[in-house]
């Protein structure tokens, strides 16, 4: 190694200059001695002789303390050299002699060396363990806030998208998709609480393959979700298989394992409940019911909006005393009609009615009991339409009917049913007078691709018209 033979030649070099410069002293030493002896007569002489002993001596002298020194001092120093320059592990080898202190303050300087080196490599890795603890720190830190960035993020894009919709039926049709899907919740139940029938009702839940919403109702305090709604506190049930309350939804769920529930709160009272379920146990984390008890209070507000709006719109529709749609919306819902009529290729018809002699009513016994027969006349139409039929006060004393789906048969038998149902109506007004009236009927009925369509409306007035030019009470219809 030429590290190692530049060193090794140094050190050579350093212990061959001190043995040439002591050989050279002793021998200067010697020197003189001997030509102090020989200027003094060399060994014929006494102090020849005695110079030519010390020589002798100074001889031996010189090679003792050369073997002394090289033993006690040299080759101690070499070493020395050698274990600070090589610097080997472990602690220096001892020496003995004179050197021995001197080792000993290399000895112990080298360990205060080496505990200082040790102490600072110590205090490096704890800064480096802390640096570490800091960065892992930090790194759960963002993705905390990261999480919570895209939860905030969600619930604004879920406020947003219920709060834009006042529809409640369209309400409840894009919450599995855009609301709870969006949070990843796929399996859910919305009930609210009705006045009418005084059970929860589920409104709102995935279907699967489009099918109908299952009929499922609970009573206030019954199971799981009843008592939710009666106390107002949330329940997580991580196996549903430990809760005796827990009814499987009328034992239409059975492979539900966990639950969990919170109520809908509006205005300080309780709406209803919104469900979670899953089919594996201890699915829901506990930290999710702070999540779904703040979905739950938009979703309260958000419903609560939608039925406010629907109660004013229905309201907006309906005639106040007939509670039947007004004008405006039976010319939207006919609107509606025919484009259905269109898209689906299916028939509908009109049916248009005016009370025979109703201005006489009114100024014979007055407008309370003309608004009493208004009344009778929409309770007719209720008893002999269908669900699917659209009755409105047209104006006065004048109905209007919509009959999707409906042909030209179908609507005469109708349209003569409600006008005998009218002319069998007797109003007692008191006094033993006893009322009755009738109404000329006319109606009209068309196919998906009847020219003139459109005109539906119109041919039914034309036709009721004409039939109450011939006689109170006649029926007169046309297909279009």
């Amino acid at each position: 190694m030429p590290e190692e033979d530049d060193r090794s030649v140094g050190i050579f070099a350093d212990r061959s200059g001190w043995r040439l410069g002591f050989a050279l002293a002793w021998c200067a030493l010697l020197a003189l001695t001997v030509a102090a002896s020989l200027l003094l007569g060399g060994l014929s002489t006494s102090r020849g002789v005695f110079l030519a002993g010390i020589a002798a001596g100074e001889f031996v002298l010189a090679v003792v303390s050369s073997v002394l020194l090289e033993w006690t001092v040299f080759h101690h120093v070499e070493r020395l050299r050698n274990a600070v320059t090589e610097g080997t592990d472990g602690p220096l080898s001892s020496v003995k002699g004179p050197l021995a202190p001197l080792a000993e303050a290399i000895r112990a300087r080298e360990e205060r060396s080496v505990a200082a080196l040790r102490e600072a490599v110590r205090d490096r890795e704890e800064r480096l363990a802390q640096v570490e603890r800091l960065r892992r720190a930090l790194e759960e830190t963002r993705a905390n806030l990261e999480s919570n960035v895209q939860y905030l993020r969600t619930m604004a894009e879920v406020s947003t998208i219920i709060a834009g919709i006042l529809d409640p039926e369209e309400l409840y049709r894009i919450l599995p998709e855009r609301v709870m899907g969006k949070l990843g919740l796929n399996d859910f139940c919305i009930m609210l609480y009705s006045r009418e029938t005084k059970r929860l009702i589920a409104k709102s839940f995935p279907v699967a393959d489009g099918g109908p919403m299952p009929a499922f109702t609970l009573a206030p305090g019954e199971g799981v979700a009843g008592k939710v709604f009666t106390t107002g506190e949330p329940a997580w049930i991580p196996d549903v298989r430990s809760s005796a309350d827990f009814l499987h939804y009328g034992e239409r769920r059975k492979d539900v394992r966990s639950f969990m529930c919170v109520p809908l709160v509006s205005k300080g009272k309780n709406i209803g409940v919104l469900m979670l379920n899953h089919s594996e146990p201890n699915a829901f984390e506990p930290e999710l019911l702070p999540t779904m008890r703040v979905l739950a209070s938009y979703l309260a507000i958000a419903i609560e909006n939608a039925e406010m709006f629907g109660w004013a719109k229905s309201l907006a529709e309906k005639d106040s005393l007939t509670l039947l749609y007004n004008h405006g919306a039976f010319h939207e819902k006919l609107a509606i009609e025919l484009e259905r009529s269109n898209r689906y290729v299916r028939p509908m018809a009109v049916i248009m009615l005016d009370l025979d002699h109703f201005k006489e009513i009114n100024d014979l016994h007055g407008h309370l009991t003309g608004d009493r027969v208004l009344a009778l006349v929409a309770g007719v139409l209720g008893a002999h339409l269908r669900k699917t039929d659209i009755a409105a006060r047209y104006g006065g004393d004048e109905f209007a009917v919509i009959l999707p789906e409906t042909g030209l048969s179908s609507a005469a038998v109708i349209a003569k049913r409600i006008s005998e149902g009218i002319s069998n109506v007797r109003l007692d007004i008191g006094g033993e007078i006893v009322i009755s009236f009738t109404a000329s009927v006319g109606y009209a009925a068309c196919g998906h691709d009847s020219p003139g369509r459109g005109e539906i409306l119109n041919i039914a007035d034309r036709l009721m018209f004409d039939s109450k030019r011939r006689g109170p009470g006649g029926v007169l219809g046309k297909q279009i």
